[in-house]
């Protein structure tokens, strides 16, 4: 999925929310969730991980990860977030290693200098992305249902 692919309020609502939830299954299928601090370049998402972290296990044996970004609201009809599934591999390229610290550091101005030396950063590229905003459009959404768009494969 190409970063033209995701429009400008889907892109600005990533680079203002601070964590994510990062959903990996191992090559047996065992499943596991975290919630992890991100930075974004485009739709494209960056984590760390510790090697020794189930997460980086898990995307060792099988890179296709979920993720969600949302905010709380006791009001259901100003739910936000974003939802997508892609790629997740680690970034082995000095320059691109560098710019996702320096992303890190501009995010997260109190990361003590040095934070990022023992992890490895990892590129999310999402093949698909959905977009739930229910403080959008005429009128109230259903109970049951979610005001989405959708960018990418899977709808």
């Amino acid at each position: 999925m190409a970063a033209s692919d995701v429009p400008d309020h889907v892109l600005d609502y990533l680079a203002q929310r601070k964590t994510l939830t990062l959903a990996t299954a191992s090559s047996g299928g065992e499943p596991h969730a975290a919630t992890l601090v991100y930075v974004n370049k485009g739709s494209v998402l960056y984590v760390w991980l510790r090697q020794s972290s189930a997460t980086n296990g898990h995307i060792q044996e099988n890179s296709r990860v979920a993720f969600a970004i949302d905010e709380y609201s006791d009001d259901w009809r100003q739910t936000k977030g974003v939802q997508g599934a892609g790629q997740c591999e680690p970034v082995t390229q000095g320059e691109e290693m560098a710019e996702a610290a320096d992303l890190f550091g501009q995010k997260f101005p109190d990361l003590r200098p040095g934070a990022t030396s023992a992890v490895t950063f990892y590129r999310v590229t999402p093949s698909e992305v959905h977009f739930i905003d229910n403080t959008s459009g005429e009128g109230d959404p259903e109970p049951d249902e979610y005001r989405r768009e959708s960018f990418g494969g899977g709808g």
